[in-house]
């Protein structure tokens, strides 16, 4: 079905609304498919559910009749019901049931859902590193301020998000290293060992989410959350409906208000919050956007990439490892699509669905998806709870924060995250072998002074 949406699947033109009402239909039917099968807690059902809100999330307000096109902001109308709307939203839904047809795969070899554990496993802890996440939390955080101190100072922790945006455009590659290091590490001590440095990581993050929440770094607190909540359920510690249904409004009225913020900055925080708005999904659906761009792009006689932007952050990291090789400076590389992006619309964002576009047409958007779903199914499958927790760790955020960013990141995060684990363990394991050793006890010590 995935194949024939995307291949054979055309907008007939004029009034996109009826049009989007069955492709907001039948992405909510696949992705109801998935949770049913899956479950509700899995890193699967949860990226499904994040994947929706960010690309169907306009067209389905739209299709309900929450807003029409003269209650949104002149760029979005110009777009939405332009020609190449449909065929995007079409696009969208082919991903989505090829994204679930992957997941389907792994979950009929596997068997589907995680694997139980023993019954008394619950009360196990995960794994024994909640002290290096709660460090990566504090060291991520500090970092942070850091660089917001020496850009703009105390004002800088209060700007909109285009100010903060260019007032941290010197630091972009350190700030790419804290948004997954943050991730990483608060999934790490949340799933750890119950103590005071689990706590002070927990209080650390909120603290932050409180600052950057107003500047409009949504991401960087929304994906880290949806994280701890998918690895807090492999853990066996999941919410009743009614949580998650408070989380969830809590969620939509706040959206709306960061929005705002981002847009004017902390003095709209009193008039957002008094008139509180139901228009999250209009804001996070907005992700559709480049995919339009790109079919725009290609209609207009634009060629596919064909693999570059994917291959381009493997070229560039070997650049920076060996020597006699260079590169294109990051701001000049048009492969990468977020400079693209920014270079000819603005800040908008990116998508996967849309990166798989330009590079390889229809077909890469069901290919690309499909792998996705594989590697999630995958991780929601894993035997062992420990292994299981620490890649959605690693591997899970950036796949999250690349659902409304391009893909030149997610390479460098999930390596990074991966060979961090590995060499805490590695140490923790050398460390317990060499203190267990007759010559390190204080006995031995002792006798030979």
């Amino acid at each position: 079905m995935a194949l024939a949406i995307a291949l054979f699947g055309k907008s007939a033109g004029g009034d996109p609304t009826a049009l989007f009402a069955w492709v907001t239909g039948g992405s909510l039917l696949a992705i109801g498919a998935l949770i049913s099968m899956a479950g509700m807690w899995t890193a699967t059902a949860a990226y499904a559910g994040v994947f929706w809100c960010f690309h169907f999330g306009l067209i389905a307000a739209m299709a309900s009749g929450y807003i029409s096109t003269i209650d949104l902001p002149e760029i979005d109308a110009a777009w939405i019901v332009g020609p190449f709307a449909g065929e995007a939203a079409l696009l969208a839904l082919a991903s989505t049931f090829a994204f679930a047809s992957g997941a389907f795969m792994v979950y009929a070899w596997r068997g589907f859902g995680p694997k139980p554990d023993r019954p008394d496993a619950r009360h196990e802890i995960a794994h024994p590193y909640g002290g290096v996440g709660a460090t990566l939390v504090f060291g991520a955080i500090a970092s942070w301020c850091i660089v917001v101190l020496m850009t703009g100072g105390l004002p800088g922790f209060s700007k909109s998000y285009e100010d903060f945006r260019d007032m941290t455009s010197a630091f972009s590659m350190a700030i790419g290293i804290i948004s997954p290091t943050l991730a990483c590490g608060i999934v790490i001590a949340f799933t750890g060992r119950t103590g005071w440095l689990r706590t002070c990581a927990i209080l650390a993050f909120a603290g932050f989410a409180l600052v950057a929440l107003p500047i409009g770094l949504r991401t960087d607190v929304m994906f880290p959350i949806v994280a701890v909540i998918v690895a807090s359920a492999r853990c066996g510690r999941t919410f009743s409906p009614l949580k998650a249904g408070a989380i969830a409004l809590a969620l939509l009225l706040l959206i709306p208000v960061v929005r705002e913020i981002r847009t004017v900055g902390l003095g709209a925080m009193p008039g957002a919050i008094a008139a509180p708005r139901l228009d999250a999904l209009v804001e996070m659906g907005g992700s559709l956007r480049p995919v339009e761009q790109v079919v725009r792009w290609h209609a207009e006689g634009e060629p596919y990439e064909l693999g570059a932007s994917y291959w381009a952050p493997f070229e560039r990291a070997a650049a920076r490892l060996l020597p006699g090789l260079s590169v294109t400076a990051a701001e000049n590389d048009l492969r990468l699509m977020n400079v693209l992006v920014l270079d000819r619309i603005g800040a908008i964002g990116f998508s996967p669905v849309a990166e798989a576009y330009r590079n390889f047409g229809a077909l890469g958007v069901v290919f690309v998806l499909a792998l996705v779903g594989v590697a999630l199914a995958a991780i929601d499958t894993i035997r062992d709870r420990r292994t299981a927790v620490l890649a959605m760790a690693t591997l899970y955020p950036p796949l999250l924060i690349n659902v409304r960013n391009s893909f030149v990141a997610v390479p460098v995060q999930c390596v990074a995250g991966v060979l961090l684990v590995f060499g805490v363990a590695f140490t923790r394991h050398v460390f317990a072998s060499v203190m267990t050793r007759t010559y390190a006890h204080p006995s031995y010590v002792r006798s030979q002074i």
